[in-house]
């Protein structure tokens, strides 16, 4: 604390006037370490003090985060160093908790997921332990997936997560990441009598989680609905991966969502998309490290978006990492790494169709390789035609697709005929899905227009907007109302002459290019 406080309150050209501050600090922050480990009558006076002057005392904590700073001397200039970052996961053995923390575990992120019996944070001392927590483990920032619902205890449960915020932010922790839910789910349960207690200790906690943190300190993940395992679930509320999978592909179509913005209450609410497990938990890792820009909540496409970007390698301390950090510092790293590549790609076109575990893990690989200087959603190398790649694929839509071409129903007969899905790009600004099927033994293409935006969020030059144009049957542009005119996050993670990666949803889809 007294080191941060002194880089962040001095300069290159500090004078002696600049002097008196640092004492303050200096003497604010030992105080605020002695509060944790005391529960004393003095500590809640001083807590007290230290608050009315947190604002001072703490003019940047979000800096904090992800560097920290060093300096030899007061002539020379302050150096922000990367430093691996360590997080308190509350809640952690529980449905959604679950999932980050295996989430960190991939990228090799240090946390720490206390039970219930060790931080209940509807105890009284709540903030003190979590302070004591943070402090021990140097955690820089905090996810809370704590909740209830349709309890007698919603309300107290739900709000004691803002409890928690304050005792992360006596702890030193930057940033706080809380599981909140759409403002359409909200809105519905205050209108439902055994849920406006879940509601209002949401709001609550919400209300707590921005008076504490800074707006660039907090973000609330705000889903609809989550799905994952095999169960459906009523607290948390959750939908098996079987149905969960389809309905997310069925209710995120553009007309869907057009018909979803239009019903009133809990119509519109049903026919919207649930959320992959996996894909909240990746939201939730990334706002934890600071890659949520500079949105304080996520709703809708913004988890998605968020979701799909992946940590600098600094953050990463997986053995992975490792290969990739002993890649990089090679004299000859750009052939090692090219190397590596190569490898991993001969390495993916040898499997089958009984490879699709193996296949994810080589993609997630490449996607780890992609090279700091492409940026794909500028790469001239992006336009050309594409072709999907099915069998390695565990995509729901793609195996109907593959279904179709391979081994159409009999009820079709010569009537239709699915030959192929390829996807076209052009001038990096348009999207041409070409869908090529046979009707009474007659070629008709229908084609699936979009167009690509800049997503101004994007720092890696791996995000777009995606935004439906048009559709058309053969020669033939069929109507469309502007409603379904809509656009949602595209992720490219790996482009190179041979490969492209694109998630538009939960699943990457695997495309080869034709060089026909």
């Amino acid at each position: 604390h007294v080191c941060n406080m002194y880089l962040l309150c001095s300069n290159k050209h500090s004078t002696g006037s600049m002097r008196t501050p640092l004492f303050l600090c200096a003497l604010a922050a030992s105080l605020q370490i002695c509060l944790a480990f005391s529960s004393a009558p003095f500590g809640s006076k001083a807590s007290r003090l230290l608050a009315n002057h947190q604002s001072y005392l703490c003019p940047r904590r979000s800096t904090v985060v992800l560097f920290s700073s060093a300096t030899s001397s007061d002539d020379e200039e302050v150096q922000l160093v990367p430093t691996k970052p360590s997080i308190l996961v509350l809640g952690g053995n529980g449905f959604l908790g679950s999932a980050i923390c295996s989430r960190l575990d991939e990228l090799g992120i240090s946390y720490v997921a206390p039970s219930h019996d060790e931080l209940d944070i509807t105890a009284s001392d709540a903030e003190l332990k979590m302070a004591d927590i943070c402090l021990k483990n140097a955690c820089t920032s905090v996810i809370s997936t704590v909740g209830s619902i349709n309890t007698p205890d919603d309300e107290i449960i739900n709000a004691a997560n803002g409890k928690a915020a304050v005792g992360a932010r006596m702890g030193g922790a930057s940033k706080f990441v809380f599981i909140g839910n759409d403002d359409s789910v909200r809105e519905l349960s205050q209108s439902i009598p055994f849920l406006k207690g879940y509601a209002a200790g949401k709001e609550e906690a919400e209300a707590k989680i921005c008076e504490t943190f800074g707006p660039s300190d907090y973000c609330i993940v705000q889903p609809t609905f989550i799905y994952g395992g095999d169960d459906f679930g009523i607290n948390p509320p959750r939908i098996a991966s079987s149905v969960g999978q389809i309905a997310d592909q069925l209710l995120g179509l553009y007309p869907v969502q057009a018909l979803a913005d239009a019903l009133p209450g809990v119509l519109g609410v049903a026919l919207s998309p649930p959320v992959s497990r996996e894909r909240v938990a990746s939201a939730a890792v990334n706002a934890a490290l600071g890659l949520n820009g500079d949105k304080a909540t996520l709703s809708g496409t913004d988890i998605v978006s968020v979701a799909s970007r992946r940590p600098s390698k600094r953050f990463l301390g997986a053995a992975d990492s490792e290969d990739l950090a002993r890649e990089e510092s090679a004299p000859d790293s750009e052939d090692s790494s090219l190397e590596r590549r190569q490898e991993l790609k001969r390495k993916l076109f040898s499997l089958g169709p009984d490879g699709q575990e193996e296949a994810a893990q080589i993609l997630t690989q490449l996607e780890d390789r992609l090279p700091s200087s492409v940026r794909p959603v500028d790469d001239p190398s992006l336009n050309g035609r594409w072709d999907f790649v099915f069998d390695i694929e565990a995509d729901i839509g793609t195996g109907v697709i593959r279904k179709l071409i391979e081994d159409p129903p009999p009820i079709l007969g010569p009537a239709f005929q699915l030959n192929d899905v390829r996807m076209e790009i052009t001038n990096n600004q348009r999207i041409d899905i070409i869908v090529a099927t046979k009707v009474l033994n007659r070629d008709c293409d229908l084609v699936l227009s979009t167009i690509l935006l800049q997503d101004e969020s994007d720092v890696d030059g791996t995000m777009v907007l995606e935004q439906f144009e048009g559709i058309r049957l053969g020669d033939m542009q069929l109507p469309v109302p502007d409603s379904w005119k809509r656009s949602r996050p595209l992720s490219i993670s790996y482009l190179d002459e041979d490969i492209l990666i694109a998630a538009a949803g939960n699943e990457p889809h695997f495309l080869l290019r034709d060089k026909s």
